[in-house]
């Protein structure tokens, strides 16, 4: 099996997901404008596209486990281009709030995928947390040219055609993968009864507390990319494709983060570099807002350096979380990866639904929120850890 083409693979398939949450955001302030609808209301697209990539992740890991992982991602994509054209045609907000459901709910089978033909190619710890950390900086291939893309089309056509782009981008993606993605799934010795694989997950405390702040962290970074639409614009009055643009300074930390990440494995274990990267993020998200008001210096360009910033430490900590929790999951890769995504997107969707809610569309309001999510991510994993070397004292 060529490692290199399964990553690659994996890579294309999470970006393929991502896309569709991070294309049109610089569309968002338009959206509202064109269905007379409030902020918090058109952030909600989000929300929904969220949900339903929660929920059909418990229905594609199971079966591919069964049979395979290239029938089912090809399933996936079809059905998530699908929403985004049905998309382009919405007449009201609650069509729209319905076509992003639905697109969410084809597209569930990217994040699923794109991890479990990981955890069937690499069984050690530590080479599965490195190839996940490429992984990670893949997934920044989109809020950095999605966004972008996004804003040059909102500035040149209308809002539909974000969605025309994204379909066509989604056909296009499936046509590769469907040429060059082998089947990794060891289709042996999967359990006969459905629901075994998830009995054994919940029961399992590491691998849900580390699935509960792989959310949190998400949220962090969702939420930022679809509140600073409104900070840009309509705080800073920025234009839309000059919002865009910025998107590339949040990427760019994820990117750094992830690949210090991989060089930082070579010489420490990923429990304590992903406690070091919590207690900074942390750090930082209580003093960037206490400085930069005391210094009168909420700017643009500020909150570009914070989120950042914000972003290096979530680079850092997230791969660790997916290959911790991951790990150890052999015979469960699918539904582990599926439970997992499940987890992350409906955990992301909850606190969005309170970030949206609180006023957040400020850059003060957008700081807080960072802070009492991160705050969650350290308290969470100083416990899972603290637990864990009990058990270990004991054993």
């Amino acid at each position: 099996m060529n490692s290199k083409m399964v990553i690659t693979n994996s890579c294309l398939i999470l970006v393929l997901g991502l896309f569709s949450i991070d294309l049109y955001n610089p569309a968002l302030p338009e959206i509202a404008r064109v269905f007379s609808v409030t902020d918090a209301q058109s952030q909600s697209l989000v929300v929904f596209y969220l949900a339903g990539f929660a929920l059909s992740q418990l229905v594609y890991g199971p079966i591919s486990d069964r049979k395979g992982r290239v029938p089912v991602i090809m399933v996936s994509l079809a059905l998530g281009a699908l929403g985004n054209y049905l998309t382009s045609t919405a007449d009201s907000i609650q069509a729209l709030y319905l076509f992003r459901l639905l697109t969410g709910i084809g597209a569930g089978g990217c994040p699923v995928i794109s991890r479990a033909i990981l955890s069937d190619t690499f069984k050690d710890k530590t080479e599965l947390s490195k190839s996940l950390t490429v992984f990670s900086m893949a997934s920044q291939v989109s809020p950095a040219i999605a966004p972008v893309l996004g804003g040059f089309i909102t500035a040149a056509l209308p809002w539909q055609y974000n969605f025309y782009a994204l379909t066509l981008i989604t056909l296009l993606g499936a046509v590769f993968i469907k040429t060059t993605l082998v089947e990794t799934a060891p289709l042996h010795g999967v359990p006969a009864k459905r629901l075994e694989g998830f009995k054994v997950l919940l029961r399992d405390f590491n691998f849900m507390v580390y699935s509960l702040v792989s959310a949190v962290l998400f949220a962090i970074t969702i939420g930022y990319f679809t509140a600073s639409p409104f900070i840009y614009q309509l705080q800073f009055h920025l234009e839309s494709q000059e919002n865009g643009l910025l998107f590339v300074g949040y990427s760019a930390g994820i990117v750094l983060g992830s690949y210090l990440t991989k060089r930082f494995l070579n010489r420490y274990s990923p429990e304590r570099i992903l406690m070091a990267s919590l207690v900074a993020l942390t750090g930082l998200a209580a003093l960037a807002p206490l400085v930069l008001q005391a210094f009168n210096l909420v700017t643009a360009p500020a909150i570009v350096v914070y989120g950042f910033l914000v972003a290096l430490g979530c680079g850092l900590s997230s791969p660790l979380l997916l290959g911790i929790s991951l790990h150890g999951q052999a015979k469960h890769a699918g539904t582990g990866s599926a439970l997992q995504g499940a987890i992350k997107m409906a955990g992301a969707a909850l606190a969005l639904y309170f970030f949206s809610e609180g006023h957040t569309s400020t850059a003060m309001g957008l700081m807080l929120g960072i802070l009492v999510m991160a705050l969650f991510c350290l308290f969470a994993i100083a416990l899972a850890q603290r637990i864990a070397s009990r058990s270990v004292a004991t054993a």
